[in-house]
């Protein structure tokens, strides 16, 4: 049996007082996934721990499968979203440009200067220090103004904080030891500092920044940094789960994502085009991925999100049939709550979650909602969406049943034969 699971980003939401006290979910009109409701297994999900907000990328580490002690850092998914090669003495670093002004330490007067040209960009990125005692920095980019910052040398370590506050307005971050007082971890935040320091002092007075000063443009003279991470050791979502999987979506992130699971990657430019492509591939496993809801999410209007939902909803009619006809086991769910207002970028509320096809026990639930998904029969984290999708497909081991010399909790495909000689 094939499972297809839709991940509409960011679909949980709050209450509105725009929506008449309704989440935008609950307000849209979505005929087609209350039809798939109506079929459905339906309950709530918690992405890691209820309370807890999560981004895209950690709450996909866990829906994959894996466990989040194993996580890699957002630094890492970036890096492979551009297809840097990851080195075993490798730190990378997400980054993004912004300005700042000396105000009490160094003030963010904006969040991202999204406004850089290309060319901007590549002066900036031939001005900055590419050298700090024994440690060799590279700088690479990947959307817009954001980018990941490369650091290779001997007893270095990504055990490091944040330089962005990840609130605007804000001030910049000293970077400390993470959580450790590894004697690598805190020479890597002091060179990290240096180097913060020393790209500031070139960038606030680069021709570049003088010249956007002169346009009544604000100077992008400081190199955020976030999400350290190092070369992981991770199974394929093949070799952990048993199932030939693709990711349908758009964008670097995803794209990333797919890398690190050593997951197949078919990239979609319509979402009418991505369900068709879901549908048609061979895999066992296919995740498509819309980024809609949560980009909507982000605009702080409710209504936006509201509409981004129905115009998804208006395009699953070829999901709806194809349960129908096909052996398919479809997953509808988000990967964490964007609330539409307020000043949090995600929250930890649960999602709801509905399972349509092969053995699931249908319940009474008959509209696709925060609230009526929380009358369901389920109760589950994002670590359980896995294990439940090998159960629905008949693909479950059986609990402690060992063979072969590695633990799996899904059957072989192929068994190794003891044979007389």
């Amino acid at each position: 049996m094939k499972t297809i699971v839709l991940l509409l980003d960011g679909l949980g939401d709050i209450p509105h007082q725009a929506l008449e006290g309704k989440t935008p979910l609950e307000a849209a009109h979505t005929p087609h996934l209350d039809q798939l409701c109506q079929q459905a297994e339906t309950g709530m999900m918690i992405p890691w721990k209820l309370g807890v907000p999560m981004g895209t990328e950690a709450a996909h580490f866990l829906l994959l499968g894996y466990d989040i002690d194993d996580f890699p850092g957002r630094g890492i998914i970036e890096a492979l979203s551009e297809n840097i090669p990851l080195e075993d003495d490798g730190v990378y670093i997400a980054t993004s440009w912004t300005s700042v002004m000396e105000e009490d330490g160094l003030a963010i007067k904006e969040g991202w200067a999204s406004d850089l040209t290309d060319e901007e960009i590549k002066e900036f990125q031939q001005s900055l220090p590419d050298k700090i005692e024994e440690v060799s920095f590279s700088w690479t980019r990947s959307s817009g103004p954001h980018g990941v910052l490369h650091l290779k040398g001997k007893g270095i370590s990504a055990s490091i904080s944040d330089s962005d506050v990840f609130r605007h307005p804000g001030h910049i971050l000293t970077i400390k030891a993470y959580d450790t007082e590894a004697e690598e971890a805190v020479h890597t935040a002091e060179i990290m500092n240096r180097y913060l320091l020393k790209s500031y002092q070139i960038l606030k007075n680069h021709p570049v920044n003088q010249k956007r000063v002169a346009e009544g443009k604000v100077p992008a003279n400081f190199l955020l940094t976030k999400w350290a991470g190092q070369k992981p050791n991770i199974e394929s979502f093949e070799a952990f789960n048993g199932m030939k999987a693709c990711m349908v979506a758009k964008g670097q992130l995803m794209y990333g994502i797919a890398q690190m699971a050593g997951m197949a990657f078919s990239p979609w430019k319509t979402f009418k085009e991505g369900v068709k492509t879901a549908i048609e591939l061979p895999h066992e496993f296919i995740w498509l991925h819309t980024k809609e809801p949560d980009e909507a999410a982000h605009t702080k209007v409710p209504q936006r999100k509201k509409e981004a939902l129905e115009a998804i909803d208006a395009q699953l009619g070829p999901l709806v049939e194809a349960v129908k006809s096909e052996d398919l086991l479809l997953v509808v769910t988000g990967d964490h709550t964007t609330p539409s207002s307020g000043s949090m970028i995600h929250s930890g509320e649960a999602v709801p979650i509905m399972f349509i096809g092969g053995p699931v026990r249908i319940d009474d639930v008959t509209d696709f909602g925060e609230r009526s998904c929380a009358k369901g029969s389920l109760r589950m984290s994002g670590s359980d969406l896995i294990p439940i999708v090998l159960n629905l497909t008949e693909r479950a081991q059986f609990f402690n049943f060992r063979p072969g010399g590695k633990k799996r909790r899904y059957i072989p495909r192929e068994y190794n034969h003891l044979r007389p000689k």
